[in-house]
């Protein structure tokens, strides 16, 4: 069972690897298909009982996660500005318009 947790542990980790050089590229629907394929090896692991082992697999999944969240929470926070930009020139050439009726 230790290997195919691990073997399920290694699947995980280079879907995460992809899904992180994806996330770099801005490639988000590759993002999405990969974390649904991770899906299944993770789902695996859920319930099995992991040894010390497993650690730096876990270490290293964890770290290119947290690498996509990271530049996920990059990309909304620029869209978000850009956002609010686009909604305050809005508003300017609304202003705009009025007052020059």
């Amino acid at each position: 069972m230790t290997s195919s947790v691990q073997d399920a542990l290694q699947q995980a980790l280079a879907l995460t690897i992809q899904m992180s050089d994806a996330a770099s590229d801005g490639n988000w629907t590759l993002v999405a298909e990969l974390d649904a394929q991770r899906q299944i090896p993770l789902q695996h692991v859920q319930n099995a009982s992991l040894d010390i082992q497993h650690r730096d697999t876990l270490a290293a999944l964890q770290a290119y996660n947290r690498a996509v969240l990271e530049r996920t929470q990059q990309v909304h926070d620029s869209i978000e500005q850009q956002l609010s930009q686009h909604q305050y020139n809005h508003r300017a050439l609304r202003s705009y318009v009025s007052s020059s009726r």
